[in-house]
């Protein structure tokens, strides 16, 4: 209700406390309030989108999921897939291999040659290494007359006559549990004493078995180890297959690869690359950023990649039982380290061009290795190439000959072996040297050997960090 006043028609409240809304002034500090108010929440939102933006570019981060990355890489890898799609060895070499194991035992006076499952048994009879071993012998034996038997317990030998063996014929002896399996096998061989020789991956108790049955018992000769060192045509097929993809895989991640991916994130995707191309039986890798690898084979988990940090990858799996071993240190796109680590990088890379001119037959192990090592010298960096240069590659992972100071065995055509210098500088020797932490730089390639020099199989070498 309002009441009428002295001026008229013009109406008052009737409680005078009340305060009038018509006063201008009390309009204008509204007003002011209402800006004011608007202009604080406007700094508020432009405050909290730069703590967003700040924390989005500073922080590390776990992108890109290795889901997103696998899909990045896949889209250029799957055009490589067909590297893949290689033959196995045929029955034809398997026997051509026995005979050549039989010729070897002859010459060397030696009544067999005995092993357990293993890359030799892999190599001679195509008897994997993945079968299960116990303590009951389960014995492969090719005798100097290039015939071949088995020893096995009688109750697996129905197991045992699934496996893919090759051979001509086979004799199958069969020992019971009531039976030394040592006593029987001397007494099939039909002699007093058999000279036999043991594959140098055979469990010791195999051996300490045979001498105890009146075996004579040699190691593995020099001359027989180097059978399986220098490879065919078949087998330079497939290494060249399994180790162009796995270098394919390399570079079809390094593309996608972001600062803040961590080094599981880039394991797992690498693991299922492989598995997607059909090949992931026999994968593994080390994966090391920075300073960890300053450690060749493996520091502490968790790391991600930062700024101004080379990313190692050592990296294999297998084709027909045999292997790949590639390494490449490597940036992401865009990225970038100081000019000193760029100038290990072209160290590395020099010292492994001039191991790769000198893998011709008849060069001793040791001298490419020291050649590949005093190139790293001469750039203030003897002391941190601290493994040998290489090994051999086939159906183990590491296996003869070795490139190191210690070997002067010579290396023979066809043989294949790795090339992998590296400059390794922990964090404590980092700083005995002015710097500010540690760092690590590996270029790895397998290399088969020929007149001209080696040849890689990895298709072509690493061109930079950027081009792998």
């Amino acid at each position: 209700m309002y009441a009428s006043t002295k001026e008229g028609d013009a109406k008052a409240p009737l409680l005078p406390s009340t305060p009038s809304l018509s006063k201008p002034r009390d309009l204008r500090l509204i007003k002011r309030m209402i800006l004011i108010f608007s202009l604080a929440g406007f700094l508020v939102i432009l405050v909290i989108l730069y703590l967003a933006i700040f924390l989005f570019t500073h922080s590390p981060k776990s992108y890109p999921p290795a889901e997103d990355l696998e899909t990045c890489a896949w889209s250029t890898l799957r055009n490589h897939v067909p590297l893949l799609d290689v033959p196995p060895i045929s029955r034809s070499e398997f026997l051509s291999r026995q005979a050549t194991l039989a010729s070897a035992l002859r010459e060397e006076g030696i009544d067999a040659y005995i092993t357990e499952p293993s890359p030799s048994s892999m190599y001679y009879f195509n008897i994997s290494n993945t079968y299960e071993l116990s303590e009951r012998p389960f014995l492969a034996i090719l005798s100097s007359n290039g015939s071949f038997s088995y020893l096995a317990p009688k109750f697996e030998l129905g197991r045992i006559s699934g496996l893919d063996m090759v051979y001509e014929e086979k004799n199958v002896i069969e020992w019971k549990e009531e039976e030394s399996p040592y006593n029987v096998l001397r007494r099939a061989f039909g002699s007093e004493s058999p000279k036999v020789v043991v594959d140098e991956q055979a469990r010791f108790f195999i051996a300490s078995g045979l001498q105890s049955a009146n075996f004579t018992v040699s190691p593995v000769s020099h001359s027989i180890a180097s059978i399986r060192a220098v490879k065919s045509s078949a087998e330079l097929q497939i290494l060249r297959g399994i180790n162009e993809f796995t270098v394919e895989v390399v570079r079809s991640l390094q593309p996608c690869i972001r600062i803040g991916v961590s080094q599981e994130t880039l394991f797992s995707t690498a693991s299922a690359l492989f598995s997607r191309a059909g090949a992931g039986s026999g994968f593994w890798a080390i994966v090391l950023f920075g300073e960890q690898a300053a450690n060749p084979h493996g520091g502490s988990k968790g790391k991600t990649l930062g700024a101004g940090e080379f990313a190692l990858i050592d990296i294999g799996s297998t084709l027909h039982g045999y292997g790949s071993d590639v390494t490449r240190t490597i940036l992401p796109r865009g990225g970038n380290v100081s000019r000193e680590l760029m100038d290990v990088w072209d160290l590395v890379h020099a010292s492994q061009s001039t191991a790769i001119g000198l893998m011709r037959p008849g060069a001793p192990c040791s001298t490419v290795d020291e050649a590949s090592r005093n190139v790293i010298a001469k750039g203030s960096y003897g002391p941190y190439f601290t493994h040998r240069l290489g090994h051999g590659l086939g159906l183990e992972m590491h296996e003869h000959p070795y490139l190191n100071g210690a070997n002067d065995e010579l290396l023979k055509f066809a043989e294949v072996v790795t090339n992998e210098p590296g400059i390794y500088v922990t964090d404590e020797q980092a700083k005995s040297m002015g710097k500010s932490k540690g760092f690590g730089v590996r270029i790895e390639d397998p290399v088969m050997v020929t007149d001209a020099g080696g040849v890689v199989l990895t298709g072509r070498r690493a061109l930079s960090p950027w081009a792998p």
